[in-house]
């Protein structure tokens, strides 16, 4: 159980000089790291940094680390520090089954909460999966207006049932962006924890941005992509468990996904267009530098077989060359396989 809840932080050529818990050789780092897992008293480890003369390693367990005794920790030639980093989940911080999700770089986790849970310890019940449930047993083809109660305020959203195009389910809406609009929806600098005005789903005629509350408070296993260009509607899924949308979104940190340039593309239609070579695609993808396509959702081309200097994109969330403003929809120059396209688009992101 200690192995499986920790990791060893390698410092190369460190020793740390403190009273050693015990000193053994070894043959391989294994068994020294499991050695110092197996006492209690042991926080971190030195070990020689190349064999002796019978082919083994020697091996110290130490009581202390070099957080503890900095002044005793010095580089050498003939040694490696080994401190044992504890995984945030090891105090099992995730309710009613849960599975942690740790970040060991930065001594963080996430909660990735079973469906009826929600919460950033999954602490929260969700009352989505009840109504959904009564809904399918009374009309199962019925799209209808619901209140949730996601954190202390009574939410009311539109919950999509039967198959509009991603599939059967109780879909439920999260964003909506208007590919035309400068300021885009999800950018996380944008973020704010209010909840914010639900017009932009219950008064269909007007194209405004909206981020529903259930951006934050939504957990889900799958996402349904939508773009309407013209009287155009177009769908695609992404099978993908999470805590919400924000906490795929949020901290700006890359996740990729595998469905290929082809089906991107269908969002589009006959007229989209992407450069050939490195397809990158999933979430917060950036292709070069910040004047180069990036989508917080959706996929990025180059002409060259690197990720440097992408010049298209189809995604939500979209900037970069050559139009800054597309924000939702396909933008593709420089050699892209269906000619050049600035093609801007109604989005729309629910989940199930």
């Amino acid at each position: 159980q200690a192995a499986e809840q920790s990791y060893f932080l390698k410092e190369e050529f460190h020793y740390l000089d403190v009273t050693q818990i015990r000193k053994f050789t070894i043959l391989d780092m294994f068994h020294c790291a499991l050695a110092c897992l197996r006492n209690n008293l042991c926080l971190s480890l030195n070990m020689a940094s190349s064999r002796g003369t019978e082919g083994k390693l020697w091996c110290e367990l130490l009581s202390s680390d070099k957080n503890r005794n900095a002044e005793n920790y010095h580089k050498n030639t003939s040694s490696h520090n080994f401190s044992i980093q504890r995984s945030p989940c090891s105090s099992s911080p995730c309710q009613n089954g849960g599975t942690c999700i740790p970040n060991f770089n930065s001594n963080t986790f996430d909660c990735l909460c079973k469906e009826s849970f929600l919460g950033e310890f999954c602490e929260k019940e969700s009352q989505l999966l009840m109504y959904l449930l009564l809904l399918y047993i009374n009309r199962p083809n019925v799209s209808k207006l619901v209140s949730l109660h996601l954190g202390s305020q009574p939410t009311t959203v539109l919950c999509h049932m039967g198959d509009f195009g991603c599939g059967d389910g109780g879909w439920t809406p999260v964003m909506k962006i208007n590919g035309n609009k400068v300021p885009c929806g999800i950018d996380p600098l944008s973020i704010n924890y209010h909840d914010l005005s639900l017009r932009g789903i219950h008064r269909r005629r007007k194209r405004l941005e909206t981020k529903l509350p259930t951006y934050w408070n939504i957990s889900f296993s799958k996402i349904c992509l939508s773009m309407k260009i013209g009287e155009q509607i177009r769908f695609i899924v992404i099978n993908m468990m999470a805590s919400s949308l924000c906490s795929l979104i949020a901290d700006g940190e890359n996740r990729s996904t595998s469905l290929g340039r082809a089906t991107w593309k269908k969002l589009i239609g006959s007229e989209a267009s992407l450069q050939v070579y490195r397809n990158t695609e999933g979430f917060n993808i950036m292709c070069g530098g910040s004047g180069n396509s990036k989508a917080r959702i959706g996929t990025a081309t180059n002409n060259q077989d690197d990720c440097l200097s992408c010049d298209s994109r189809i995604g939500f969330g979209t900037g970069g060359r050559y139009d800054p403003y597309n924000t939702c929809g396909n933008e593709a120059t420089r050699e892209p396989d269906n000619g050049d396209k600035h093609i801007k688009a109604m989005g729309y992101i629910l989940v199930y």
